[in-house]
């Protein structure tokens, strides 16, 4: 009867003080100079909102500081000469993250229909100094104990294993007490070790699990792979966490009203701060063998698998074909190299590209890695590209296996090479008059008659007899010219190599707003080939992307053209093969660099 008399005065006063006192809505820090790194507290009051508070309380922006702990939330209740006012606070600890002058912004809240919000407040943040522990809301860390009801454990899977081979480390909650939060405070250093973290819930999920005979709550905080790269006896560093431990307050005093809303009915509890660190771990990792080493090993370890083929079986010279090679299986993926091939010389071969996939969702690391290699035959014939070897050292088998791919058999048809252009200019009509240069001999005088009318001056007379003969005369050299010019195959090529070049990027042009990328690059690539190969007398057999570098060098064109020139040739060869997925501004760039790349080497060369 006391207790149901005590909640009905306290309902009766609380409805009445929502009208006898002023609402308002404060902040408040309990300092305003701190250390870089120190925790402080940020308190916000709202008085008079009544004994149901306020609603859609609003934060202010902290992204200047990290939110160590909150919000605690706390009502308060007084009563003084009949005079009732009510008061709710939510506390926070945060910590700034860098020195300077901040401002913490209003934050806000509704109540009675309003909306209230707080005054901004100014934090200074400065060097050095000593970190000092802040209380929590409603009590220090040092006001809860609570001994073996609370502690962290790293879990390993094994704790003797060979270097490179995969080791699991759990970190574990075990508690007893109630937690409503928990923050990671500092991550464990793994030296000696190459970590992966692997999937876990972002809600930990407790499960019951007896310890010395006393049951706790597990749950899991962080779950890694881990790879030791060296040999000896290395050491899990600890985890260390911040855990928001709920508590309720016992505060004893003679006033009854006080004792009463310490009754768990009113749910007054606090939160406090406890940090928990795990034990470091010791494990043994054991070097790899030294004996029966593959010449193929570069330090993978676990279990693998290969398999190597090539995009097609037929395919003609100076065009392209990839090669690719896919290693799949358990094991330190990222760390996997390129299995060793043998290219025949008669290919043109670029650096592979390297695609990885890796999944970190199960308690094995897999996955697998993708190598692609593009290879331009420059010569028609059968050819083989002999098999690949990789190896990797098996943990569960304690030895080296060494995996072959079958050898891949080409054949290679000679291209459409086209012809250069040496007697450009000379017209069928042309040709069709050489045939008069042999005229059948007379065998009759023929028969003379005089015809009348006046005759032609003698200055006529001499022009009509002298400029033939100078016409033959210029004629003659004319075509010595030409005969000499299109002897010298060369320089005739050399000197229509722009003329040529400047037609095949007229053409590409005309591609370049085409869905149809792979016509655009094909052309692209033509006419960067077909200029290198005329300017500097090339054969197109012998056409490579070494040989044209070569020969720039030996003509002294700078280092940054000839890079260039390289640059844009590998982008068109790979642009041909994969071109699906080309953008209209990619291909615009490619166009643009190869119109300035020609015309700077052709500057250059005719320096």
């Amino acid at each position: 009867m006391k207790r149901c008399f005590a909640i009905f005065c306290a309902t009766f006063y609380f409805s009445v003080s929502a009208v006898a006192q002023d609402v308002s809505f404060t902040a408040s820090v309990d300092k305003n100079t701190v250390v870089v790194g120190e925790r402080f507290s940020l308190v916000f009051t709202l008085n008079g909102g009544g004994m149901g508070g306020g609603k859609n309380f609003k934060l202010p922006d902290l992204s200047k500081f990290m939110v160590i702990s909150g919000p605690s939330q706390a009502s308060n209740v007084q009563i003084v000469n009949g005079s009732v006012s009510s008061s709710v606070t939510y506390s926070y600890d945060v910590q700034p993250r860098e020195v300077g002058t901040f401002t913490i912004g209003p934050a806000s809240i509704e109540t009675g229909g309003k909306q209230y919000s707080s005054q901004p407040l100014q934090i200074t943040v400065v060097k050095g100094g000593a970190k000092l522990k802040q209380p929590a809301a409603g009590g220090t860390d040092a006001d809860v104990q609570v001994g073996d009801n609370l502690f962290l454990r790293a879990v390993v899977d094994r704790s003797r294993l060979y270097v490179g081979e995969q080791l699991i480390v759990t970190f574990k909650v075990y508690t007893r007490v109630s937690i409503t939060n928990y923050s990671i405070n500092k991550l464990p250093a793994m030296t000696g070790f190459w970590g992966e973290d692997l999937a876990v819930p972002q809600q930990v999920n407790l499960t019951g699990e007896v310890i010395n005979g006393k049951q706790y709550k597990v749950g899991v905080l962080k779950k890694m792979a881990l790879f030791p790269t060296q040999a000896g006896a290395l050491e899990i560093n600890p985890l260390e966490i911040v855990c928001q431990v709920q508590v309720q307050n016992r505060k004893r005093s003679n006033d009854w009203f006080n004792e009463f809303f310490n009754d768990p009915f009113f749910n007054n509890f606090s939160t406090s701060n406890v940090n928990v660190k795990s034990s470091p771990v010791r494990i043994t990792v054991l070097p790899l063998p030294k004996n029966d080493v593959p010449l193929s090993f570069k330090g993978a370890v676990g279990k693998f698998t290969m398999n190597a083929a090539a995009s097609s079986r037929t395919v003609k010279t100076n065009e392209p074909l990839s090669l690719k090679a896919v290693i799949s299986g358990s094991g330190n993926i990222k760390i996997l190299e390129a299995p060793n091939v043998e290219i025949p010389s008669e290919f043109e071969k670029y650096d592979p590209k390297v695609n990885e996939s890796i999944d970190r969702t199960t308690n094995v690391v897999n996955g697998s890695k993708t190598f692609e290699w593009l290879l331009v035959p420059r010569y028609p014939g059968q050819k083989r590209i002999p098999p690949m070897e990789f190896s990797y050292f098996d943990p569960s088998k304690a030895r080296y296996i060494t995996l072959r791919s079958n050898s891949i058999d080409l054949s290679i048809e000679k291209g459409s090479a086209e012809a250069p252009q040496i007697i450009a200019g000379i017209s069928k009509e042309d040709v069709k008059l050489l045939s008069q240069d042999i005229r059948f001999i007379k065998t009759t005088s023929g028969t003379f008659r005089k015809k009348g009318g006046e005759s032609l001056p003698a200055s006529a007379l001499v022009l009509m007899t002298v400029l033939p003969l100078l016409a033959f005369v210029g004629l003659a050299a004319y075509r010595q010219k030409t005969m000499k010019e299109l002897s010298d195959v060369a320089t005739f090529r050399s000197r229509k190599a722009m003329k040529v070049a400047t037609k095949r990027l007229k053409e590409a042009k005309s591609l370049l707003m085409s869905i149809n990328s792979e016509a655009f690059y094909a052309e692209m690539s033509r006419a960067l080939w077909a200029y290198v190969s005329d300017k500097l007398a090339i054969d197109r057999a012998e056409l490579s992307v070494e040989n044209v570098m070569q020969q720039l060098e030996s003509k002294s064109i700078s280092t940054e053209l000839i890079g260039r020139l390289k640059e844009c040739l590998e982008a068109c060869e790979f642009a041909r093969f994969a071109p699906s997925s080309a953008a209209q501004e990619e291909k615009s760039k490619i166009y643009a660099m190869a119109s300035e790349v020609i015309v700077a080497t052709e500057r250059e060369l005719n320096r």
